[in-house]
């Protein structure tokens, strides 16, 4: 791949169906049927690029071209926008031309024009207001006698009431004139004269031209025309992963990359995974600015916080550390949600990596140590483990020395390290301590076995401890501490240039994103740690746990044969199957077995989870965070070797209550109940509900939610299986666990249960959004092409299905027309 960049002839792809509906309209034009088309799309979708060809089109076409740009400054100005299409024509045409364009009735819009006149300094009352836009709409009858005429509307969100209003009046006349209007729009409220707007856009004469995100295809040809060649397949799947094809960021990415790697040095999937252009910071502190006024503040400040503390806070959290209320933090996570800054999910997070990597690469540093110190703060005053609080404040810089270098001078922080308990801890707490004690051993051991290997070195063994103790904390239960201290150690080691390590820890940190839930991210990190590994390369230490990771993610997608595929290809180097026996073969052979579970395989399945297991317990490691015993259990009793089941499922009942993690407790718990039925199994299983609730392990709760709901199915109690089961499919949906959804939405089908209206919000409690995602759906629109039209991610389009048919009552998309229908 050559190394020169193009950056100015980056093409529009994907737009053909909207350049198509411009070309129509632009030759309806001229015939003399003009008409209004407003082109809607989330920010950064490229409803700019489309409004700058219509323009090139139109201008060779011999049309007379007005364009506005409607900003925030101007929208309490009266007929700003107006002013903007006429001010420039007037100014630039010939003296015949101005006046033939003023001729008649539209002198009635002439003061607008006149400086000296006190309308055009907003002086108007507000029986002019009638005259002048019968005056403007004779100006443009005018002005379509000599040519075509195209009105180009950009941010059309923004644009003051009265342009608005004259928007309206010209909108069914246009159809009898050679004037085309293209407006320009964001598909999100954002404040102003939105009730003028929505009634615009709803008008019966309005064409809708919606834009959407980019495929992994079109991004390709993207990176393709600015590299003059074809691009790396991993970049192209990396940059769609970051940029959720978002054409903005895209744009922005490249922009950025074409000087990141140098002279010939060809991109990867890593620099990819890693940017985080200044632009797109700047971009995100724009979309920021186009929310309504009154959350604009909270919205700025959790978008800085959640550049710090990526996923791992709930709202609680953040409203502490911004200083928010509870209410106001929810509902400035709501609100970029909804301009699709964050996504839609428990915790918050940024819905693109890239945005995070800008927004935190770029926030000014003093900015950045306020958040930190924020952040910790507020993680000592909720108890926090010392170690969660120690993790923000190495981002501090040190104090300044003392004068005579003595005692009073700072120190340089060391990495953190696991503290000691307090006086008067649980025994659970000590069980706990003592568990992470021996698993740091061993991954001492094993540091010092990888140092003595080929790639290993003082700089990237420095590099790697802190994935090592993340690796003690997510087995111990702290998912969201092991998440910040990965974060951190990633960051670390990429601006070192530790290739190896940063590869290592991001598979660590894919196993730990997996363990809470966050597929996209989990994805991300193993997709990029696996692109240019060695397979047969022993001394990866972090390589199993990525191969894991992307097995799990795809399994959960219900994408079993491209699980299949991805471990033939990273778990199984040349057909060489993995060692049982090998410490850093056990998260390959637990992946192994989870896949030929999946495929049907359940005896081959549980052969490798009960060798995991037994591994780990010849070992004498008692966390049950990552042994497979319970799905072991689960897998035994599906062959009908009870006894064998109801013994392993009590030993790892009875290691789980004495660990102390919720999460793990939940799963021994629900593995019990699988060897149980009736009231018995029942029991375990709303308790294992209990525990799984708010330790973030949404995997773990949607799939006891499932297991309990399919129990009280065969139960007969069947409401609240349906109420169960409803629980599951939102966690499911949410989360894009569509292999758990689809379990989930299976046992209700299998109820024969319609819930009816009365007890739902019908169709008139659908919002606009939910209205329009069921409309494409019921068109035979796909999740993913929905995603595409609305200019949002397939999980979003997943969560307004989940929405809309808790609304209506139903259990799957092939309900949905009856339902709308009779709504």
């Amino acid at each position: 791949m050559r190394a020169t960049h193009h950056l100015d002839t980056v093409p529009i792809v994907e737009r053909d169906y909207q350049l198509r509906l411009l070309d129509v309209a632009a030759d309806s034009c001229r015939n003399g049927a003009g008409g209004l088309l407003v082109i809607e799309g989330g920010f950064g979708s490229g409803k700019t690029s489309l409004l700058r060809a219509a323009q090139e089109r139109a201008a060779d076409a011999g049309f007379t071209v007005l364009r506005a740009r409607c900003s925030e400054f101007e929208s309490a100005f009266p007929y700003g926008i107006v002013r903007q299409l006429f001010e420039p024509y007037f100014a630039t045409a010939s003296a015949e031309a101005r006046a033939a364009a003023v001729d008649g009735p539209a002198a009635l819009a002439s003061p607008l024009f006149d400086h000296r006149h006190p309308v055009a300094h907003g002086d108007i009352a507000r029986r002019q207001h009638e005259a002048i836009l019968r005056g403007l709409h004779w100006m443009l009858v005018n002005m379509s006698r000599r040519s075509p005429v195209l009105l180009l509307l950009d941010d059309l969100h923004w644009a003051d009431a009265a342009s608005l209003r004259f928007l309206q009046y010209v909108e069914s006349r246009l159809k009898r004139l050679p004037v085309l209007c293209v407006a320009a729009t964001s598909s999100v409220d954002c404040g102003g004269h939105s009730d003028i707007a929505d009634a615009l856009r709803g008008a019966s004469g309005v064409r809708s031209v919606p834009v959407g995100v980019l495929s992994e295809k079109a991004v390709a040809e993207v990176i393709g025309a600015v590299l003059d060649g074809e691009p790396d397949p991993g970049v192209a799947y990396t940059a769609r992963l970051v940029t959720g094809g978002n054409p903005g960021l895209l744009y922005e990415l490249v922009s950025e990359l074409r000087h990141a790697p140098g002279p010939g040095v060809p991109w990867d999937p890593g620099l990819v995974a890693r940017a985080g252009p200044r632009q797109v910071a700047r971009a995100v502190q724009r979309w920021v600015g186009h929310v309504p006024q009154e959350h604009r503040e909270g919205a700025r400040r959790l978008t800085d916080v959640l550049a710090v503390v990526g996923g791992s806070a709930g709202h609680r959290e953040l409203a502490d550390v911004t200083g928010l209320t509870l209410r106001e933090a929810r509902e400035a996570v709501g609100v970029l949600t909804d301009i699709g800054v964050v996504e839609p999910g428990v915790p918050p997070r940024f819905a693109h990596p890239i945005v995070r990597n800008a927004v935190y690469a770029h926030m000014p540093s003093a900015c950045r140590y306020r958040t930190h110190a924020g952040v910790a703060q507020a993680l000592a005053r909720g108890g926090a483990p010392p170690e969660k609080v120690a993790e923000h404040l190495l981002h501090l810089p040190p104090a300044r020395p003392a004068a005579d270098g003595g005692a009073g001078a700072a120190q340089p922080p060391d990495r953190p390290a696991i503290a000691a308990l307090p006086d008067g801890a649980s025994a659970a707490d000590e069980a706990r301590l003592a568990e992470e004690a021996r698993l740091a051993e061993e991954a001492r051991l094993a540091e010092e076995a990888r140092r003595r290997g080929p790639r290993g070195g003082a700089a990237e063994g420095d590099a790697l401890a802190p994935g090592l103790i993340a690796l003690c904390l997510s087995c111990s239960g702290r998912r969201p501490e092991a998440a910040a201290v990965l974060d951190d150690a990633v960051r670390r080691a990429e601006a070192l240039g530790l290739v190896p390590a940063s590869r290592d820890l991001r598979s660590l940190r894919a196993f730990v994103q997996l363990g809470r839930g966050m597929l996209a991210e989990a994805d991300t990190d193993a997709t990029v740690a696996l692109s240019d590994a060695d397979p047969h390369d022993a001394t990866v230490l972090g390589r199993p746990f990525a191969v894991y990771a992307l097995t799990e993610v795809l399994l959960l997608r219900n994408q079993t044969s491209a699980a299949t595929a991805a471990f033939a290809r990273h778990g199984t180097p040349g057909g060489v199957a993995p060692a049982p026996h090998h410490a850093l073969s056990l998260p390959l052979t637990a992946a192994r077995g989870r896949l030929r579970l999946a495929r049907g395989d359940t005896a081959a399945g549980a052969l490798d989870l009960l060798g995991v297991h037994e591994v780990l317990a010849d070992r004498g490691v008692r966390s049950p965070a990552f042994d497979s015993g319970v799905r072991a259990v689960q897998a035994l009793t599906a062959l009908g070797r009870s006894d064998e089941a109801h013994a392993l499922a009590g030993e790892r009942l009875r290691a789980a209550r004495a660990f102390g993690d919720p999460r793990a407790l939940a799963c021994a718990l629900a593995a019990r109940a699988s060897t149980l039925g009736g009231d018995p199994a029942l029991a375990l299983l709303t308790e294992a509900v209990e525990h799984v609730e708010g330790t973030g392990a949404v995997v773990d709760e949607c799939e006891i939610l499932v297991q309990l709901g399919a129990g009280l199915r065969a139960a007969g109690r069947t409401a609240q299986a349906r109420r169960t089961l409803g629980d599951a499919i939102e966690v499911a949906d949410s989360a894009g666990l569509t292999a758990l959804g689809k379990r989930a939405r299976r046992e209700l089908s299998a109820m024969g249960v319609r819930v009816r209206r009365a007890v739902r919000t019908g169709v008139a409690g659908l919002t606009p959004r939910e209205h329009r995602v069921s409309l494409l759906a019921v068109e035979g629109k796909s999740n993913r092409q929905i995603a595409r039209i609305l200019f949002v991610t397939v999980k979003t389009v997943e969560w307004h299905l989940s929405q809309v048919y808790r609304k209506l009552g139903i259990a799957s998309r092939r309900e949905l027309g009856a339902a709308l229908a009779g709504g």
